[in-house]
Order: structure tokens, then sequence, then C-alpha cells
């Protein structure tokens, strides 16, 4: 059988003595050192000037190594990528022949691009063109006007759609013509 030790009777708090509270310093600074005979500042420990220059200085010395390591990598890669580019810029001469070559070929393919867009834009527009006279001929056949004066303009119309899509195609065709060229350089 298992026994609990005895508890201690419960205390119960003392009051406050009666009276006045005792009187406690006043708040402030702690005193320091007393004052030195003559004014002078009270010494503290002492700093070595000394100490604190060599370390100035040799953070100093380790900033300054940081920087011309990276600055010498720095030169080192970016002669590296100059090379790099070089190498590139001759194989891709060598790919192409030479430079005016090039030059001449996409300068045609710049020139016939925009000449097939011309083309196709004007083959566009007529047939906007064409579009319309169609329909003023077919609203004054419905409202039973007399079409055949508008017949003439429409065939008109008809043939100059005809003759700017044609040159539109050829225009196009003459375009990849030179694109492919280009490409087989």
């Amino acid at each position: 059988m298992a026994t609990t030790p005895p508890q201690p009777p419960p205390t119960t708090p003392r009051p406050p003595p009666a009276g006045p509270p005792p009187l406690a310093p006043p708040p402030g600074p702690p005193p320091g050192p007393p004052p030195t005979p003559g004014g002078a500042p009270p010494k503290r420990g002492g700093t070595n000037v000394f100490l604190i220059t060599t370390i100035v200085l040799a953070v100093v010395a380790v900033i300054l190594l940081v920087f011309g390591i990276f600055s010498f990598v720095g030169k080192s890669s970016a002669e590296d990528d100059k090379d790099k580019a070089q190498k590139e810029l001759d194989k891709t001469k060598a790919e192409l022949g030479t430079s005016r070559g090039a030059g001449e070929l996409l300068g045609d393919l710049v020139r016939t691009g925009a000449k097939s867009a011309d083309d196709l834009k004007a083959c566009t527009d007529s047939g906007r063109a064409l579009q319309n006279q169609a329909i003023e001929v077919l609203n004054a056949a419905q409202a039973g006007t007399d079409v055949n004066p508008r017949i003439d303009g429409l065939n008109a119309a008809i043939d100059q759609n005809e003759n700017l899509c044609n040159s539109s195609q050829q225009s196009y065709q003459d375009f990849v013509d030179a694109l492919n060229e280009l490409q087989s350089k």
C-alpha cells in the first residue's frame, strides 16, 4: 500500500507593515567614478590606434584583392567571349560566302518581299472594289433598274482584278524563289 507524505499546512501571506513606505534612491544614471582633480575627463579603457589602423588596412587590402581577382577574371572572360564571337562570325561568313553576297541576297529578298506585299494589297483592294460594283449591279437589278450600263463597268473591274491578282501571284513566286535561294546558301 502506498502512502503519500504529509503536506505542510497552507501559509497565508503576511500583510505589509503599517507606516510610510521605505525611501528608495532617486532614479537616474548610476554614479560614475569620482571626478579627477584638475577637471580632466575620466580615463577609459585604452584604445589602441595601431590595432584599429591595422584592422582597417587589412579590410582595405582584402577588398582590393577581391576587386583585383574579379577584374582579372572579368577581363579573361570578356576576351574569351570576344574570341568565341569572332569564331562564330568567321564561321557565318564562311557559310554565307562574303558579307557582300549575303547583303545582296538579303536585299533581293527584301525587294521582292516588298513588291509581293504591294501587289497583294493591290489585288485585295481591286477585289473589294469589284465586290462593291457587283453589289451595286445586284441592288439595281433587284430594284428593277436597267443594269446594262453597269455590267460594262463590272466586266472592266473583273478584268482589272484578274490582272492585278495575276501580277500578285507572280510577285509572290519571285519572293519564294528569293527566299529559297537565300536558304540554299
